[in-house]
């Protein structure tokens, strides 16, 4: 990896919006909010891409319980674990300039309703960087892993007992947390991960805003943005995407405080916002009871905030 150039280097985490984490909980996500952020952010100081440090970072979550994506995941109406994810960055990874395949979906990969890989952001990156696809699904996505030499393991692997407590419960407390990363790193690219295990008691082949390119994850020229959330609301406004085309005239806060109040004035609905601009500003926004993040900037320093209404 070569060191990083003049561009700033920039990160930002979330860990879901919704409820408010239980105090027995607080000091450990805050702990791995951290491990996350500096998970990635060591890698951008080594010289490494924005799109490496946002799948670190949330590759970090998906393998904490404490967080609903990867082990964790939260299980569906039938009691298993279907998890979608996705990628993008600007510009384009070296490796898909590189392979004719990969090139038609300009530094994109999704997945959703696998359930037999611990990491479903590293699939995603696959379908980026190995295909020409940008969203596989099911069976055919898993076996994609195999190919790219991702780790598989049982559907039962997956499943935490917080899961397992809070399926038992789901009519009383429906989970709708994500984790997700937004970066730009020294050279100028921007990146965007997000990853979850959806809602908690949802019908199985439900797919939500985290596999779809625009709504949950989206990245340009502009900056890059992960969002959580009410899933079908936010496909339904594109949130990430209309977000990003903020950046023209908004300061990454102002965009995303912005498009959070448009959504829940139009539809009512839960969500939050995490950005980062190609000048290495942050931004972040949620109307939910409470949101998580964690993250670093030239001008803000590495924090920790859990934000509560």
């Amino acid at each position: 990896m070569t060191p990083p150039s003049s561009h700033t280097l920039a990160l930002i985490v979330h860990g879901g919006a919704g409820a408010r984490a239980a105090p027995e909980e607080r000091q450990a996500r805050a702990r791995a909010m951290r491990g996350a952020l500096e998970r990635g952010l060591d890698l951008l100081r080594d010289g490494a891409s924005a799109l490496d440090a946002v799948v670190a970072a949330v590759a970090s979550l998906e393998d904490d319980p404490l967080f609903n994506a990867g082990y964790g995941s939260a299980l569906n109406a039938e009691g298993a674990v279907e998890m979608d994810a996705s990628v993008m960055a600007w510009p384009m990874t070296e490796l898909a300039q590189n392979n004719p395949l990969a090139q038609a979906q300009s530094g994109a990969g999704a997945v959703a309703a696998v359930s037999r890989v611990r990491n479903p952001i590293l699939l995603a990156r696959a379908v980026m960087e190995t295909t020409p696809h940008v969203l596989m699904v099911g069976a055919g996505a898993e076996r994609l892993a195999s190919a790219a030499r991702i780790a598989r393991c049982r559907p039962e692997d997956l499943i935490a007992e917080r899961a397992r407590l809070r399926w038992r419960n789901y009519h009383a407390r429906r989970a709708h947390g994500t984790v997700g990363a937004a970066a730009l790193d020294g050279n100028g690219q921007v990146a965007a991960a997000t990853s979850t295990g959806g809602l908690t008691g949802k019908l199985a082949g439900r797919v939500g805003d985290s596999a779809i390119i625009g709504a949950g994850t989206f990245a340009h020229p502009l900056g890059a943005a992960s969002a959580t959330g009410m899933g079908e609301s936010i496909m339904k406004f594109n949130l990430c995407q209309g977000a990003v085309g903020l950046l023209e005239e908004h300061t990454p806060m102002r965009a995303a405080t912005r498009s959070i109040a448009q959504l829940g004035n139009l539809s009512g609905a839960e969500a939050g916002l995490i950005m980062v601009d190609r000048r290495g500003r942050l931004g972040y926004a949620h109307n939910a009871r409470a949101m998580e993040i964690a993250y670093y900037s030239a001008a803000t320093g590495l924090h920790h905030r859990r934000l509560e209404r």
